[in-house]
């Protein structure tokens, strides 16, 4: 995925620490490195360069015509841009052609401009709850590091080739990015030249010539606990304070994180606490009087509502310890979760994974399971059927409290 571009540019800091950006490649046999204060400026030059190369490819000869110079010099260049990709087809074709697909864009909009108008439509999108904040912040983050690197260009200049070349260097680490990552950024910038397609800021979107990669997907059994270490790590969880501080209080008080815990693990509530279920769950939604938790659909991260059977065990924990007391989000979450997982060396979703397949277990009803997980049945029965049987997960339910 190079650059088929006989001249290229580059973003270089001189010695005086200023940035700019340089045209570099070859031209009757010599060397051409040129500096200059914007990209806008550098692309312009860029196809100068271009026409001249391509226009001494041709034997000049003497005819009549009723071009102009330019016009000529300009004819020239287009016929060897055919040559060039083996092309069969006439200029007077590739004309016509242009003529009929063609759209001319009927602004001229700098590529940090249409990135602003753009981020504000996402944000509306996320006040209306059709994309998550953590979606909301990835799509800033990559619209906000594209706009860098073409900053001054007209968003309408920017073609296929260019943005294969920003997702290969934009990446600051040495290592190459997966395959996902690269799919991800490429979909995010698809949106963004959709709208800008819609808005007729381009004539057309160059992201479908962008390269999108198979992913084949591998995942297997998921990884889950045992009814004893699920026991012990919720008995454990009832002394758990986190570490203390250097004036000598604690992160926070013994049990602090059970009704967290006892979410994700006896509900399966999705565990994200910076944007996910657990996070945006209201106490409201925990219906003691009918025995369910609702998940509502601004909540759930499929935006569909489901309901959760509040189990016995599961009662038991959230009337010991009361969210009015022991909040469902503590203080210090972030620092207090790290610590757990340092401790107990736990993935991040095996709580749910836990869940899922102790209610299989239990009630050996798959669609029951998919219902209260928010999965499908095919996922269900691909990942956690048959993982526990009937006499653990009886013992995975009976888990309560020690502490009175």
């Amino acid at each position: 995925m190079k650059n088929s571009s006989r001249f290229t540019i580059v973003l270089f800091l001189n010695p005086s620490g200023n940035k700019v950006y340089r045209v570099k490649g070859t031209l009757n046999g010599k060397s051409i490195r040129k500096n200059f204060k914007t990209r806008k400026e550098a692309i312009a030059f860029r196809q100068q360069l271009e026409i001249t190369f391509l226009n001494q490819e041709s034997e000049g000869q003497t005819i009549w015509t009723t071009l102009t110079h330019d016009q000529n010099r300009d004819a020239i260049a287009a016929v060897n841009m055919l040559k060039r990709s083996n092309s069969s087809k006439s200029l007077s074709f590739a004309v016509k052609y242009l003529l009929q697909h063609y759209k001319e864009s009927n602004e001229n909009i700098l590529i940090e401009d249409a990135v602003e108008e753009y981020k504000i439509q996402r944000a509306r999108e996320l006040d209306r709850g059709l994309i998550s904040k953590r979606q909301e912040r990835a799509i800033c983050y990559e619209l906000d590091k594209f706009s860098t690197y073409f900053e001054g260009q007209l968003v309408g200049e920017v073609r296929s080739k260019d943005i294969v070349i920003y997702l290969e260097q934009a990446n600051s680490s040495e290592k190459a990015q997966s395959v996902k990552t690269w799919n991800n950024r490429r979909g995010y910038l698809s949106t963004f030249f959709k709208f800008c397609f819609a808005n007729n800021y381009v004539s057309e979107n160059p992201i479908p010539l962008v390269a999108q990669f198979k992913i084949k997907k591998s995942r297997g059994t998921a990884e889950t606990l045992t009814a004893k270490q699920s026991r012990d790590l919720m008995h454990w969880l009832e002394s758990y304070k986190g570490k203390q501080n250097k004036n000598g209080t604690w992160w926070g008080k013994p049990g602090c994180l059970v009704p967290y815990f006892a979410l994700t693990l006896f509900a399966g509530i999705r565990p994200d606490y910076s944007d996910g279920e657990i996070k945006k769950l209201r106490p409201e939604d925990i219906r003691y009087d009918t025995n369910v938790i609702f998940i509502e659909p601004q909540v759930s991260k499929v935006n569909e509502k489901r309901t959760i059977e509040i189990q016995p065990n599961l009662r038991t924990w959230l009337e010991r310890y009361p969210i009015d007391d022991y909040p469902i989000i503590p203080q210090r979450i972030r620092d207090l979760l790290q610590d757990v997982r340092k401790q107990k060396k736990r993935p991040y979703d095996v709580m749910r994974h836990t869940f899922i397949s102790m209610i299989v277990g239990a009630f050996r009803s798959v669609g029951d399971a998919a219902l209260q997980a928010g999965n499908s049945e095919t996922i269900i029965r691909k990942h956690y059927l048959n993982l526990k049987s009937p006499k653990e997960a009886k013992e995975f339910w009976s888990i309560v409290p020690i502490k009175k």
